[in-house]
């Protein structure tokens, strides 16, 4: 099996595993078919499991574009040679849909950036990151120390779940660490300006050691929540909430 190293290519080989992944999926719980995007698709070992739901695929590396093109030819006009982070769901018309994966190593954290850009599109996404940011982004043990930017914009808009752990074993060539799927699902009727909290918690995160009045000054609150002492604590200390009531105050920035 070929493979790219520069696209972070591990694929999954495991049949077991990918039957897994894709029986997590909501629409197969549900007997419904629903839009589904699979990224990075390599030579299909989820994709054969998925061929009962509106399928897209998205491949970057030609080589794989190729053979699922001659693997799947019923799917061959779905089957679209592109970066993923590049793609406008909106230019195939796709407002409602499911991502999944075996994402690339290389843009875990991008591809979270991306579900969070096109939240209002993506109601689920299950997928493989390396374990540690699965952990992070999960944060089963809910501590506050533990939490990051990413983490705190993804569970403020998404439901998380871990789901399980896989063996670098599993792949080919196999990976130097610890995989792990995740679930990630949209909440219903969240009302927080995106731009706004994402703002607010990168600012507070580039001076985590200042405490949040510091770090926050040249942001305009109403006056009256100035005098909150939350405006005392530093990012240590606060929790995922904090940081939306904070937002929700915002008159400018």
């Amino acid at each position: 099996m070929k493979y790219a190293k520069k696209l972070g290519q591990n694929f999954l080989i495991d049949k077991n595993i990918a039957k897994q992944i894709v029986n997590a999926l909501y629409y197969k719980k549900n007997k419904k078919s629903i839009n589904v995007l699979e990224v990075g698709a390599g030579h299909g070992i989820l994709t054969k499991y998925l061929l009962k739901s509106n399928l897209f695929i998205i491949e970057l590396d030609t080589l794989y574009v190729n053979i699922l093109r001659e693997k799947f030819p019923f799917l061959k006009e779905r089957i679209i040679n592109i970066d993923i982070l590049k793609l406008n769901p909106l230019h195939f018309n796709l407002t409602n849909f499911i991502l999944i994966g075996n994402f690339p190593y290389s843009i875990s954290s991008q591809i979270l950036f991306y579900l969070l850009k096109y939240k209002e599109f993506i109601t689920e996404c299950i997928g493989m990151f390396p374990k540690k940011i699965a952990d992070r982004i999960v944060n089963k043990n809910k501590r506050k120390k533990h939490l990051s930017v990413l983490t705190i914009l993804i569970k403020t808009y998404f439901q998380t779940k871990y789901l399980f752990t896989v063996s670098n074993s599993v792949f080919s060539p196999k990976p130097k660490i610890k995989s792990s799927v995740i679930k990630i699902i949209r909440k219903q009727n969240i009302s927080i300006n995106y731009i706004i909290l994402k703002k607010i918690v990168k600012t507070a995160f580039s001076q985590r050691r200042k405490q949040i009045k510091n770090s926050l000054n040249k942001i305009l609150f109403d006056k009256e929540f100035l005098s909150n002492p939350i405006f005392n604590k530093r990012v240590e200390q606060l929790s995922i909430v904090d940081f939306t009531n904070i937002s929700r105050k915002v008159i400018k920035f």
